[in-house]
């Protein structure tokens, strides 16, 4: 499944990784012509959309947002070290990964090209205590996903989300709970419940609608309160925000769909007008 990159040890590969600018794809050899010992390692484009597809590992997207937006492969999970100077990016990789990376899983690192990016990347989690036997870089990096039938879309309906249901009633009962209808302006202004806020999300697969949603979680949600999505019938729009949150930082076990969306006849019944 994989193809390693041989060193001495884990500074020597990160220091000569960095020197040739990361773009290295066939075993090193030491100055007397042996091959070192293994701990860099390799894994193609293709394998890493069937490690994602199946879920056996972390598929990491480092790339900023506003590349990782127009084309994610599904199931990666995103935690940006671009700009490679900003620290706090490295500070809150360290974070993520001890939250959610230390579990023994293996881990393909996806950056622009497969270089700079993969490379800090695998010194940050490193340094978080990840095993570096468990840390791969995807070879070509989004470049190479990209030349893939289909490796990278924009859709996130069909994620691999343990998605959660609430009924009408729950969501007309609790008051705490964040509303948001991501439904199109005109049907929102003919009918939607009183206290909901409006984020048209119908536009499931446009880069910026979903940028949009994202900005807006960033600015007027509470991560800390249950968000209730509304749309259509329950479906797509919905699940298509969940995973704009996830990635904005929300836990996904806070994030609920109302059941059959506007066309649930409760839901309808509360409906008010502009």
């Amino acid at each position: 499944m994989k193809k390693r990159i041989m060193s001495l040890g884990v500074v020597a590969v990160l220091a000569a990784l960095l020197a040739m600018g990361c773009g290295v794809n066939k075993a090193t050899e030491t100055t007397s012509g042996e091959t070192a010992s293994e701990d860099y390692q390799y894994v193609s484009a293709a394998e890493t959309v069937e490690i994602a597809k199946s879920g056996s590992g972390h598929v990491l997207d480092v790339r900023e947002w506003s590349n990782y937006v127009e084309g994610r492969v599904v199931n990666s999970e995103w935690c940006p070290i671009f700009p490679l100077e900003e620290v706090s990016l490295a500070e809150d990789m360290t974070t993520y990964a001890e939250k959610y990376l230390n579990d023994g899983e293996s881990i393909y690192i996806i950056c622009n090209s497969g270089q700079r990016g993969a490379v800090k990347t695998t010194e940050v989690l490193i340094e978080a205590g990840i095993d570096t036997s468990l840390i791969y870089t995807v070879e070509g990096g989004a470049k190479a996903l990209a030349e893939e039938k289909d490796a990278l879309t924009a859709n996130r309906a069909e994620e691999s989300i343990d998605w959660q249901e609430v009924t009408a009633e729950e969501t007309l009962e609790n008051r705490d709970a964040q509303v948001i209808d991501v439904r199109d302006d005109k049907n929102y202004a003919e009918g939607h419940l009183a206290d909901s806020i409006h984020q048209d999300l119908t536009e499931i697969e446009d880069p910026a609608a979903q940028t949009a949603m994202y900005d807006f979680a960033g600015k007027e949600l509470d991560q800390s309160k249950p968000v209730y999505f509304l749309c259509y019938s329950g479906n797509k729009c919905a699940k298509t925000a969940i995973s704009v949150l996830k990635d904005a930082g929300f836990d996904v076990e806070n994030l609920f769909i109302i059941e059959q969306g506007a066309k649930n006849s409760v839901i309808k019944e509360a409906f008010v007008s502009n």
